[in-house]
C-alpha cells in the first residue's frame, strides 16, 4: 500500500483530493446546519426551562462614603510609590 506522493504519482491523487473536500464540505455542511438550528433549540429549551427571576438593585454596602475616601488613599499612594509600575518588581 502506498501513502503520501507516491499516490499521486499512482494516478489517486484526483480520488484523494476529491475525498478530501467532501470530507471538509460534509463538515462545514454539518456546522452551518447546527448554526441555524440552534435558536429554534435555544427557544423551545426556554419553553421548557424559563428564567429565573433576579433582583438587580444594588446593596447599599457598596456606594459606601468609605470608598471613596479609600480610592483617594489608594490614589495617593500609588502616586507616592512613582505612578506606573509596569517594568518595576513590586516584591
Amino acid at each position: 500500500m502506498n501513502s503520501g506522493v507516491q499516490n499521486i504519482v499512482n494516478g489517486q491523487g484526483i480520488m484523494i483530493t476529491i475525498s478530501g473536500m467532501l470530507i471538509v464540505f460534509a463538515a462545514l455542511a454539518i456546522t452551518s446546519f447546527f448554526i441555524y438550528l440552534l435558536p429554534i433549540f435555544l427557544r423551545i429549551f426556554a419553553s421548557i426551562l424559563p428564567a429565573e427571576e433576579t433582583s438587580h438593585h444594588i446593596p447599599a454596602f457598596y456606594s459606601a462614603p468609605e470608598d471613596e475616601a479609600l480610592a483617594a488613599i489608594g490614589f495617593a499612594l500609588h502616586s507616592e510609590a512613582g505612578g506606573s509600575m509596569v517594568g518595576k518588581e513590586s516584591f
